[in-house]
């Protein structure tokens, strides 16, 4: 079930630069289902609650609640609700040049989905101002209607590009966390991971914390406690090759690490611990 408002193309001064043909609120149907092979207008929408699954040519998305997408012309779309939690959204058809240069400006066009993008008011206004511009007369719809669709463009955008700040701080947690691991017995500073990866010691503790809920530095000193750990459990070697083997300058310096970081020294956790 849908409740569909038709825009009258007399309501647009030159449609080809910009024009809504309707808007509305699809209502939670189990078989609500919309294909369009060569699709020529965008159709937009926010999802109010409920999961669907949606296909734009050969890219698929799942939206849920909160969520909102974007499907453009001239490409195939294929939507419909889920089955076990049907969607309840709104939404708007539209097209023109304006459309094109929004979608082309903010760079939308490797993506379909914005996930969890509050812009529902910013819809309903818009589902608002298309009701009272249905009838046979008109008013003005088109100045107002397109600073709206602006608006919603520009939102879309901000969380686009939030997704791929997220993305790639979570790419450079990945390669800080697989440097420090591979160099642990190389004693490295953060300096020497800012130089090797090309972002700054800054953003290396902010991005490490942010993605693993500590520091990189504990990360990596924990990482090398670690390993000495399993060497005086495990291996019969003597307190100064440990220490050489983890690149310390001298042995005490790294006894004096390991008590501050275990509580003991390594002489008196290699009594308590060691295998037998």
């Amino acid at each position: 079930m849908e409740h569909v408002v038709k825009v009258l193309p007399g309501a647009f001064s030159r449609p080809e630069r910009f024009r809504i043909q309707m808007a509305g609120i699809t209502y939670p149907d189990r078989s609500y289902h919309i294909v369009r092979e060569d699709s020529d207008i965008y159709c937009m929408e926010y999802v109010i609650d409920g999961k669907g699954d949606v296909s734009c040519d050969d890219r698929r998305v799942f939206p849920v609640g909160g969520d909102a997408y974007i499907l453009p012309p001239h490409t195939a779309h294929d939507y419909r609700s889920s089955m076990n939690q049907p969607y309840k959204k709104i939404w708007v058809n539209m097209s023109g040049l304006l459309c094109d240069a929004l979608y082309r400006e903010y760079h939308l066009n490797d993506s379909i989905l914005f996930a969890q993008v509050p812009v529902r008011p910013l819809f309903q206004e818009l589902l608002e101002l298309c009701e009272r511009n249905s009838g046979s007369q008109p008013q003005d719809i088109e100045r107002a209607s397109s600073l709206l669709i602006h608006d919603i463009f520009a939102r879309l955008a901000e969380r686009h590009i939030d997704e791929q700040l997220s993305s790639t701080q979570n790419r450079y947690a990945g390669i800080i966390k697989d440097m420090l691991d591979r160099k642990v017995e190389d004693n490295i500073t953060l300096d020497d991971v800012s130089r090797e990866i090309g972002i700054s010691v800054s953003q290396i503790s902010r991005i490490f914390r942010h993605a693993y809920g500590q520091s990189a530095y504990r990360y990596y000193l924990m990482q090398r406690m670690q390993l000495a750990r399993e060497l005086l459990n495990n291996t019969g070697m003597r307190i100064q090759e440990i220490a050489s083997r983890l690149a310390y300058a001298d042995a005490h310096y790294f006894s004096t690490q390991f008590r501050m970081f275990t509580g003991e020294s390594p002489r008196h956790y290699r009594n308590q611990h060691a295998t037998d």
